[in-house]
C-alpha cells in the first residue's frame, strides 16, 4: 500500500512575481529558473508524507506522535535489492546511536524494496527504526533524490522541529556520525522556557542562508541615491527607477536599501516564499498573494524604531504580515525586536532566521548599542 505523499514537491512551491506598481509585487506560480536559489538546501521544508513500513502501517509525518520532533532521514538510492553501502551505513547508525537520544527524535530509513524486505532487512540489521517502502519514489522526489546524485548511493536528510532541513549528507562512509551529532545538536536547540507572555508571532530558521545575508550587506554598501522619510511617505519610490536608499528620521533612525534588482527579486523569492509562505498558513489559516518591495535595513549604533503598527494608514492598510530575516546576529548588540502589548520579551535570533508577525501588532526595536544591525524585510498582503 502507498498512500502518497501530502502536497507537492519542493518544486511546487517555486514562485515568480510581476511588479504591481510602485513598491508591490504580485507573488505568482510562474516557475523560475531552476538555479541556486531552487535547489534543496538548508532551510527548505520537506512536505508532510505518509508511507508504509515494515510491519504493514501507515507511517503519517504529521501524526501528533512525531510532528515537531527533529528527524534524521537515510535513503537507499541505489535501485539494486541489496546495496552493501545502505546496509553497512544503517550498521554504522545501531553501533553509533545513544539509546537516550532515540526518545526525543525520529530516524527512519526509506528504500524502494517492499514492506517485506524491508521488515527482513530490519531484523537483520537489528535496528529498532521504522523502515519505509516508497516504492513509486515519491518522497524520493520530493526530496530532490530522484535521480539520486551522481555516485551516492546513500543520503541522510535531518530535518528540525518545523521539518526543515538542517543539513543534507551523505557518500562514502563517515557521515552518519556527522549525521547523528547534528540530529542531537537540533533536538538540545529546544529550548524549555516558561513563559508569561508571548506575542503571536513565527519564527522560522535556516531562510537565509549566511552566504546570502553576507551578500546582501554587500548590496546594502552600493552607492545609490538617498532619499529621506518621516516613516510613512517617501517620494523615492516614484521617483527612482532602480535600486535606492531611504533615511529615516526620528523616530524612526535607520537606513532602508530598496531593493529594485530584478534578478535579486526573484532570488529572494525563489528562498523566502516557498519557506514562510506554509508557516503562516499553517500558524494563521492564512496566507498572502502580493509583497512590497524587500529593503535591506541598516541600524547604526543608536538607531531604533519607535514603538509602531506597519498598516495604520489608508495607504498601508493592506499590509497583513511583516517578515524581519536577521542578516549579521554575531555583529551587534542592542537592538531586539519587541512587542510590549505582550511583556517585554526580546526577540533577538540568529543569522538568517525569520521573525513574522501581523502588521497589526505594536512593535519597536530598540537602539543599537554597538556595530550595526542588519535585516532583511518586506510586507505580504493580498489574497
Amino acid at each position: 500500500m502507498i498512500v502518497g505523499l501530502v502536497g507537492g514537491s519542493l518544486r511546487d512551491h517555486a514562485v515568480g512575481s510581476e511588479r504591481l506598481g510602485v513598491g508591490m509585487t504580485k507573488l505568482t506560480d510562474v516557475p523560475i529558473p531552476f538555479d541556486t536559489a531552487l535547489q534543496l538546501e538548508a532551510g527548505d521544508r520537506i512536505d508532510p508524507f505518509s508511507l508504509p513500513d515494515q510491519d504493514g502501517f501507515t507511517f503519517q509525518s504529521l501524526s501528533d506522535t512525531v510532528a515537531g520532533l527533529p528527524m534524521l532521514l537515510v535513503f537507499e538510492c541505489s535501485r539494486g535489492e541489496a546495496d552493501p553501502d545502505f546496509e553497512r551505513d544503517l550498521s554504522d547508525l545501531r553501533d553509533q546511536l545513544d539509546p537516550g537520544l532515540t526518545d526525543d527524535v525520529v530516524i527512519l530509513a526509506i528504500t524502494r524494496r517492499t514492506e517485506g524486505e524491508n521488515g527482513h532487512l530490519r531484523d537483520r540489521l537489528g535496528l529498532s527504526i521504522h523502515f519505509l517502502s516508497d516504492l513509486q519514489g515519491l518522497l524520493f522526489r520530493a526530496c530532490g533524490l530522484e535521480p539520486a546524485p551522481s555516485g551516492c548511493g546513500v543520503v541522510a536528510l535531518v530535518l528540525d522541529q518545523q521539518a526543515r532541513v538542517c543539513g543534507i549528507m551523505g557518500g562514502r562512509g563517515g557521515y552518519i556520525r556527522q549525521a547523528l551529532d547534528l540530529l542531537k545538536a537540533t533536538a538540545d536547540e529546544q529550548e524549555h522556557d516558561r513563559l508569561r507572555a508571548h506575542a503571536p508571532v513565527i519564527v522560522v530558521k535556516r531562510v537565509l542562508t549566511p552566504e546570502d545575508c553576507a551578500r546582501l550587506i554587500q548590496i546594502w554598501h552600493q552607492p545609490v541615491p538617498v532619499w529621506t522619510t518621516d516613516g510613512l511617505v517617501c517620494d523615492g519610490h516614484e521617483a527612482e527607477p532602480g535600486d535606492f536608499k531611504v533615511q529615516g528620521e526620528e523616530p524612526y533612525k535607520v537606513l532602508q536599501y530598496v531593493v529594485r534588482d530584478p534578478q535579486i527579486q526573484r532570488y529572494l523569492d525563489a528562498k523566502i516564499i516557498r519557506r514562510i509562505k506554509p508557516e503562516v498558513e499553517k500558524a494563521f489559516q492564512t496566507g498572502f498573494s502580493k509583497r512590497e518591495e524587500y529593503r535591506i535595513a541598516a541600524y547604526g549604533p543608536g538607531d531604533y524604531l519607535a514603538p509602531h503598527r506597519d498598516n495604520p494608514t489608508a495607504k498601508t492598510r493592506h499590509r497583513r504580515f511583516t517578515v524581519s530575516v536577521t542578516l549579521n546576529a554575531e555583529e551587534f548588540e542592542g537592538g531586539a525586536l519587541q512587542f510590549r502589548e505582550y511583556g517585554g520579551q526580546e526577540y533577538l535570533v540568529e543569522t538568517g532566521c525569520a521573525i513574522i508577525w501581523s502588521c497589526s501588532l505594536l512593535h519597536e526595536v530598540r537602539p543599537v548599542t554597538a556595530g550595526r544591525r542588519f535585516i532583511l524585510g518586506t510586507h505580504f498582503f493580498g489574497d
